[in-house]
């Protein structure tokens, strides 16, 4: 009888699967490698963009821009507080007793002193450009200003006026005693050889240009329900040039603005 056969044992060689857990181990360290080069390479791309577009530096401003005030320009004119620039004269604001006028004479016409540097650079400015700004009225006393303001009521009325009709005309142009620009010396009038200032090439380089020396145009078109006058393009107010810049900013007329602060500091 056959003797019956036993099934073969196959052992593993444990050389085999010495060798298969090196290359193993091999490949875990290629992708390892391979990740460590990835991220090597992605961080040196962004730091190569970071350079190129720099994200996180201030944009540069142009210099060319007339609403920004250098501060160079800043730094060479004389700069006083609010309580002198932004003083209120008008017929809901009488100017106060307190305020005391330093007047000088400016080129035939009375300023006040404190306004000078400003106003001697702006008119060297724009010759510099070819305009002639002519200074053409400055501070009056309350006292001429009210007998300014009677001789026009009188002349209204010489022309079919009431007084009543008369006085209000000239209050909405002129203004009494007092309750007007001129008795700051911070209003210059300019004039020009043309009949009509609004259209003249010394009217729209004081557009663009005149805050850069802190003076704003007092009376501007739209806010006469503010101001309580007439539309003038000829008068220019000095408020100084931060200010002057904020005003532009905010298309504030004086009244607006001196309110504007008001309301802030409470």
């Amino acid at each position: 009888m056959a003797r019956s056969r036993k099934p073969e044992r196959v052992v593993k060689s444990k050389v085999n699967w010495k060798k298969r857990s090196q290359v193993n181990r091999l490949h875990l360290v290629m992708i390892f490698l391979m990740i460590a080069i990835c991220i090597s390479a992605a961080a040196g791309v962004g730091l190569a963009l970071i350079q190129i577009y720099d994200p996180f530096s201030e944009p540069e401003v142009s210099s060319s821009a007339p609403s920004t005030v250098s501060s160079k320009q800043d730094e060479e004119l004389p700069v006083y507080d609010n309580s002198f620039n932004l003083v209120l004269a008008n017929s809901s604001d009488p100017l106060p007793d307190s305020f005391l006028v330093q007047i000088t004479d400016f080129h035939g016409v009375s300023v006040d002193k404190r306004i000078v540097p400003a106003l001697e650079k702006m008119l060297d400015a724009a010759a510099k450009d070819g305009i002639t700004l002519t200074v053409e009225s400055g501070y009056r006393s309350s006292e001429d200003q009210d007998a300014e303001f009677e001789r026009r009521v009188e002349d209204l009325i010489a022309n079919g006026y009431t007084r009543v009709r008369a006085e209000a005309s000239v209050q909405n142009s002129f203004g009494r005693g007092g309750c007007n620009e001129s008795q700051t010396g911070m209003t210059v009038g300019f004039s020009t050889e043309k009949e009509n200032f609004a259209s003249s090439e010394a009217s729209r380089w004081l557009t663009k240009n005149s805050i850069l020396y802190g003076f704003v145009l007092r009376f501007p078109q739209g806010s006469e329900d503010v101001t309580g006058r007439d539309y003038d393009p000829t008068l220019y107010r000095y408020v100084g040039t931060q200010n002057a810049e904020k005003m532009r900013q905010l298309s504030m007329c004086l009244e607006e603005y001196a309110e504007y602060l008001q309301e802030q500091q409470r």
